[in-house]
């Protein structure tokens, strides 16, 4: 009996910490100028690098970790598909642990996947890391670019590895509790931990992609492989350079695609919402606003939509 209470207390510590809120602190120039940007450039120094890409069964990124004075965050890097990008991977290796700064260019993505329990402050002073997986809510994920190497061309889908299912990771998207706070010259957003990293599922466009300097910005439905509507209208991004780029670039209302995709938190809507929030304050309350990157087009067309 002792050891199935035991069992019991654990599994309930560790729903608690599942749900436990994390406090992201951002400087409101930071969310200015990134919003509407579907990649950010940096210079990295990498503390700690994965020896080697995981397995495609475990996602086949290279996650390394560091610092950048441009993210002013704990954050991690990620290659995609990082067995196929040698060059990309002996560049991370042959500066780890050392002075020497690699430039990295790469979709942020803020994401509470492995937050931990601290404050996440930027600007506050970043300790150099020591595991591939500090506390963080900020990624480099996927990069584009890894010193002089283009990994751009490792936006596709993830030969071997098992997608998350589209309907349990849209409902879950969809109900991430968040209250945001506008602090004088930064904004606090309190969340709590979400996963749900590489979600395959169908996209209808809303209207033609919107092109920004490193991308393009669509407004469209999501859909489950079956042809579901699970969400009516959710920003998507795509990084120019990459092939989901190239495929939806001359895409018009109405058209369909068959996507892989990470989601991170929209600064753009979080903007809004601390500008509106003095006159709607239930803005603010509202759940997490996130967005959809998307880092990989299946090939074979998409399903067709069930009849209404």
């Amino acid at each position: 009996m002792r050891r199935v209470a035991i069992v019991i207390t654990l599994l309930l510590l560790i729903a608690a910490a599942a749900q436990a809120e994390i406090e992201i602190v951002l400087k409101n120039s930071f969310i200015e100028s990134m919003k509407n940007h579907a990649t950010i450039s940096i210079n990295m120094t990498v503390d700690k690098a994965h020896k080697k890409p995981n397995a495609p069964s475990k996602d086949g990124d290279l996650h390394f970790a560091g610092r950048a004075s441009e993210v002013g965050l704990p954050f991690v890097a990620e290659i995609m598909n990082a067995k196929n990008e040698k060059d990309a991977v002996d560049a991370v290796h042959n500066v780890e642990g050392t002075t020497t700064k690699l430039p990295i260019v790469g979709a942020w993505r803020l994401w509470c996947e492995h937050g931990g329990n601290s404050e996440q402050i930027q600007g506050k002073t970043v300790p150099k890391a020591t595991t591939t997986n500090p506390d963080h809510v900020f990624q480099v994920h996927p990069t584009t670019k890894v010193g002089d190497e283009n990994t751009a061309d490792a936006l596709v889908p993830i030969d071997g590895f098992k997608t998350k299912d589209a309907q349990t990771a849209f409902t879950k998207y969809e109900d991430i509790p968040c209250v945001i706070k506008k602090e004088g010259t930064k904004t606090r957003i309190t969340t709590v931990m979400a996963g749900f990293n590489y979600t395959e599922f169908v996209i209808e466009l809303n209207e033609a992609p919107f092109m920004v300097e490193d991308g393009a910005f669509v407004q469209s439905k999501a859909l489950d492989l079956e042809g579901e509507l699970l969400v009516r209208n959710r920003r998507m991004v795509f990084i120019k350079g990459s092939k989901p780029f190239d495929a939806v670039k001359d895409a018009k209302t109405g058209d369909r695609f068959h996507v892989l995709g990470v989601p991170r938190i929209n600064l753009a809507l979080v903007s809004w919402r601390t500008r509106n929030g003095a006159a709607r304050p239930e803005v603010l309350d509202w759940s997490l606003p996130y967005e959809m990157v998307i880092v990989g087009v299946y090939d074979g067309g998409v399903p067709e939509a069930e009849d209404e």
